[in-house]
């Protein structure tokens, strides 16, 4: 089956989770200079292309974002714009040639505010399942220290997400990164429809 377009998944004002990971499962953040660089390119693009960072994760070998578009067309060129000048940096600090993505970024609708929290709570937490730190908000490259230490942090745009505590609303963690939309059996469903009638029904 061929891939879904984008402007099919996600539509202009709406919430979405993308993340992108490296070929091979290269490390393409070998230090906190590598780091820095990702995140001032992540605010110069979504400055220039008008989109919104609720959360975000970087880790070494891939990023995820959560965000508001303005525009999915514009989104779409910020995210292209960001992995390209990103490969250029690396090249050259690294002495390489050649591509560092494995592919284009994947892409999940997601439903409303509580949704884009849990799955925000889910992406802070890739450094703790991954043993680098014990607490989510230890990750320095997260908007967990912004949310939960109060912390500085010029990439995150905060919003009025719901009451929750640290991890609540994860029902289903394979939701986060698998298919194209995150939300509730309905809303999933109802988005499956609109895109394939045909399609079997959502489990």
């Amino acid at each position: 089956m061929g891939r879904i377009a984008r402007g099919k998944v996600f539509y202009d004002g709406c919430f979405a989770h993308v993340f992108s990971r490296s070929i091979e499962q290269k490390w393409i953040f070998k230090d906190d200079l590598d780091f820095e660089r990702f995140k001032d390119l992540i605010l110069e693009v979504k400055v220039k292309n008008q989109f919104l960072v609720r959360h975000y994760c970087l880790m070494n070998t891939h990023f995820h974002l959560a965000v508001t578009l303005s525009s999915v067309e514009k989104f779409s060129a910020g995210l292209q714009k960001l992995k390209l000048e990103y490969t250029k940096w690396f090249n050259v600090r690294y002495k390489r040639v050649g591509p560092l993505w494995r592919e284009r970024f994947k892409g999940l609708l997601i439903e409303d505010e509580r949704y884009l929290y849990a799955c925000g709570l889910y992406i802070e937490q890739n450094p703790v399942k991954a043993r680098i730190v014990a607490r989510a908000e230890d990750w320095r490259h997260s908007s967990s220290g912004f949310y939960f230490l109060g912390k500085t942090d010029s990439i995150v745009d905060s919003y009025d997400f719901p009451n929750l505590p640290q991890g609540a609303g994860i029902e289903n963690e394979a939701m986060f990164t698998r298919g194209t939309v995150i939300g509730s059996r309905v809303f999933r469903a109802r988005q499956q429809e609109e895109r394939d009638p045909k399609a079997l029904p959502v489990p």
